[in-house]
C-alpha cells in the first residue's frame, strides 16, 4: 500500500507513455539521417548530403587506386568513384552481399561520390539535443565524424561527409 508520501511522489513524477515521449523529442530542431549499418554499428547520413542510394552492381576497378577505393559505375551517364566505408573507417573488410548498398553523397554538383554500406536501414528525424558533436580532433578516424546521436535506445555515429570525401579524393 502506497503510503501518502509515496502519492505524492507519483504525483510530481508523472508518467510519460511512449506516444508523449515521441511527441516530446519531435518538439525543437531535428536532422533528418540515413541511417546504416557497417560491422554491428549504425551511423547515420544527414540527407541533404545525398543525391540517392544504389543496389551494388559491377563496380569496375581503378588500376592504381588507393584500396579504399573499390573502383567506379556509371550512374545515368555520370562516373562515379565507389569508396569502401569499412576500409575509410578501419572496420575489418567483408564480403558484398544482397543488403549491401551504394550511397551517392555529394557536396556539389561536381563531386559525387559512392560510399559501399552493409546495409541501408531507414531515413530517421533525430532531435538535435539528442546529438553530442565531436571535439574537432583531426586525429585518426574521428575527423570522419560529425557527432554521436543516443536515440531510441541506439547509438548513432552521425559521419562528416564533407572530411570523408576530401580524404576519399
Amino acid at each position: 500500500m502506497l503510503q501518502p508520501t509515496d502519492q505524492n511522489k507519483l504525483k510530481e513524477e508523472p508518467f510519460v507513455s511512449p506516444v508523449e515521449a515521441d511527441e516530446e523529442e519531435s518538439i525543437g530542431p531535428m536532422q533528418r539521417c540515413v541511417l546504416f549499418n557497417l560491422d554491428r554499428e549504425t551511423y547515420g547520413i544527414d540527407v541533404s548530403s545525398i543525391r540517392e542510394v544504389l543496389r551494388v552492381g559491377r563496380i569496375r576497378t581503378v588500376p592504381g587506386a588507393d584500396e579504399k577505393i573499390l573502383g567506379v559505375i556509371n550512374v545515368r551517364g555520370v562516373i562515379v568513384t565507389v569508396v569502401d566505408m569499412r576500409r575509410m573507417i578501419d572496420v575489418p573488410v567483408s564480403d558484398i552481399t544482397d543488403r549491401s548498398r551504394i550511397i551517392i553523397v555529394e557536396l556539389d554538383e561536381e563531386r559525387p561520390v559512392g560510399l559501399l554500406v552493409d546495409n541501408v536501414m531507414e531515413v530517421r528525424d533525430i532531435p538535435e539535443k539528442r546529438i553530442e558533436p565531436l571535439g574537432s580532433s583531426q586525429e585518426d578516424n574521428s575527423r570522419y565524424i560529425q557527432g554521436i546521436a543516443h536515440y531510441m535506445d541506439k547509438v548513432i555515429i552521425l559521419v562528416d561527409v564533407f572530411n570523408l570525401i576530401s580524404d576519399a579524393e
